[in-house]
């Protein structure tokens, strides 16, 4: 059975009601069942279920979907384990993977990994784990933080091999978990991790996946050493404490971003839970697709060192490619889930941290400071630019020059035009050059960003389209030719679909790959448009405006009648009356509308 079919299934199955009740209070109103908003603040309820659609919705937020919808939004969910979650409650059987050989060997690397983190723990709290223990407690961790994330510690010898051999797993297995390698002289197997303190990676579900070691002897190997990548973990992807930050940062709606495991382990300790930490890897743009449906806001607290500066720009830089607003849709289970996404821009901020400390040094030092720290923390362009004179002599043309090419790279990837302006300007004054040599080099950077080897990402399915949208994107593109008019454009425009706006959000800059049919469709109305003034331009605009704007309070009025309608002729008759104060209000301002445009319509009759 496919996985579409399952999903339908699911939904036929489940008791949405029910399923909701368990944590919103529901009251039947006629057809529907109606509650508080559990994902707003509100006094009146405006929160609605229908049983018989599957479906629920807020007239407050305008948040919507079925029942995996709910589990995502409400429990934090991925759509798979969502999935698994509503199978198990419905009865419903999945389908079997492909390959059930793959499936057999990751249950088997899951239980080796269990066994070794088992293992490992029982070393640090016995009598051999002394050494590691005292290190701990000199780094600050408490016997309750230990616990928590499960550190254990790596003995020398090839202890761990003997005990899960002993289990029966095969060498090839316990290679394949990443818990031993083979020399390479002779071949022979030995236990990867050697005294070594052992921090638990795990996935979002809590499963350990891969460890990572801190030696207790710094003039043995590597100071820091992690798992090999395997079926199971693969450290561009994977972030340490993300299984414990997850509900702390869905409630927040903000993540903090360190750089070790120590300073994650003491965020947690002192009750910061939405704090996880990048695994000896740059930030990747699966990170942050990874954070990007949790969080409003990314906080990168990396060290206060060269760098940690480097890395906040090569941050900023990866960031602009998968988090600007609409550029890259969520791939999710609906459409509606795309559009959420599109319409939530995620920010990216840099904490300044004091005295040159990195975050366990100073969370150590000051436990109360950091939450300061995390609200005063600065877009990554303002870091930059802050440092420009730290780090260039200003005085000389060849300063300059290095302080240009330094900021160019993320002054570039600034989409909103206006602020793109506004951060070129500074940098002139700061280096006492002309904005225009500023802005040749911006146009010199966006050129490579072409190249073909950009990945596009993923495309859309269907090219949904708007008449109304895309004769205002034609409009405003024809606007936006004209330096002088650009400015003068309305800022409070909406769009019927979203990808208009995230096409309108991009305009003046590159447009990304996957809205590019959008923009052709868009452009190919621009030659309707072309010899229009700018005044008949901006008349224009402010028309297919108030068109849209009519276009949106239809179809709001329309959801609300249907609401009405169901409420039936036993329903609430106080909701009733507040939904058709809605329709009253609404009506008042489609009317409103008809008279800003009753002059157009009297002109067309006279001509």
């Amino acid at each position: 059975m496919a996985v579409s079919t399952v999903t339908e299934e699911i939904k036929a199955r489940v008791d949405l009601v029910e399923l909701i009740g368990r944590t919103v209070e529901l009251k039947r109103v006629g057809a529907y069942y109606r509650g508080l908003c559990p994902f707003h603040a509100e006094k009146t309820p405006s929160f609605y279920v229908r049983p018989q659609a599957q479906s629920w919705h807020c007239f407050g937020c305008n948040k919507s979907g079925t029942a995996f919808d709910w589990l995502m939004e409400r429990e934090h969910l991925e759509f798979g384990e969502a999935l698994r979650t509503l199978a198990a409650l419905t009865g419903v059987s999945l389908p079997e993977r492909r390959d059930p050989g793959a499936e057999d060997q990751a249950r088997r690397l899951y239980t080796i990994l269990e066994r070794a983190q088992t293992f490992y723990s029982g070393f640090l709290w016995g009598a051999a784990g002394a050494r590691a223990r005292e290190y701990l407690q000199k780094r600050g961790l408490s016997d309750e933080a230990l616990q928590l994330f499960g550190l254990g510690y790596a003995p020398s010898g090839n202890a761990l091999l003997r005990y899960l051999e002993k289990d029966g797993f095969s060498e090839q297995e316990l290679q394949a978990a990443g818990v031993t390698g083979v020399t390479e002289d002779e071949g022979r197997p030995y236990d990867f991790f050697r005294d070594r303190v052992l921090f638990p990676i795990r996935d979002p579900q809590g499963h350990t996946i891969a460890f990572g070691g801190r030696a207790l002897d710094d003039a043995v190997g590597p100071k820091y050493l992690n798992s090999r990548d395997t079926l199971l973990f693969h450290k561009q992807e994977t972030l340490f404490a993300f299984d414990l930050a997850r509900k702390p940062m869905a409630r927040e709606r903000q993540v903090v971003i360190v750089e070790g495991y120590m300073d994650a382990a003491m965020a947690h300790q002192h009750g910061y839970r939405n704090v996880v930490a990048t695994l000896g890897t740059a930030i990747t743009d699966r990170h942050l697709r990874l954070l990007r449906r949790h969080v409003d806001e990314i906080v990168l607290a990396l060290d206060p060192d060269a760098a940690g500066e480097a890395a906040s720009r090569r941050a900023y830089l990866v960031a602009e490619q998968t988090l600007r607003t609409g550029m890259l849709p969520v791939v999710a289970p609906s459409r509606r889930q795309q559009r959420y996404a599109a319409d939530s821009p995620v920010s990216l901020r840099v904490m300044s941290l004091p005295d040159g400390k990195d975050p366990d040094e100073l969370i150590r030092s000051d436990p109360t400071a950091w939450p300061a720290l995390v609200r005063a923390a600065t877009p990554v362009i303002d870091f930059v630019l802050q440092r420009l004179e730290a780090r260039h002599d200003l005085t000389t043309a060849r300063g300059k020059a290095a302080a240009a090419d330094e900021v160019a790279d993320v002054l570039a990837g600034v989409a909103n035009p206006i602020e793109q302006d506004s951060y070129t300007n500074e940098v002139a004054i700061r280096l006492k050059v002309e904005p225009e040599a500023v802005r040749r080099l911006l146009r010199a950077r966006r050129q490579p960003s072409r190249s073909p080897h950009t990945p596009a990402g993923p495309q859309p399915t269907a090219l949904r389209g708007d008449a109304h949208d895309d004769y205002l994107l034609a409009l405003l593109m024809r606007l936006h030719s004209q330096r002088d008019a650009a400015s003068t454009v309305p800022t409070d425009l909406e769009f019927i679909l979203p990808e208009s706006r995230a096409l309108y959000n991009a305009l003046g800059g590159e447009i990304p790959p996957e809205l590019e049919p959008y923009a052709e469709r868009a452009r190919a109305r621009v030659a309707l448009v072309e010899r229009l003034s700018t005044r008949e331009l901006l008349s224009r605009v402010e028309e297919t405006r108030l068109w849209i704007k009519k276009e949106l309070i239809e179809r709001r009025k329309m959801e609300i009648s249907a609401v009405i309608r169901a409420l039936g002729d036993d329903g609430d008759d106080a909701e009733e009356r507040r939904l058709t104060g809605q329709l009253i209000e609404l009506a008042r301002g489609m009317a409103a509308i008809d008279q800003q445009l009753l002059p157009d319509r009297e002109s067309a009759g006279t001509r």
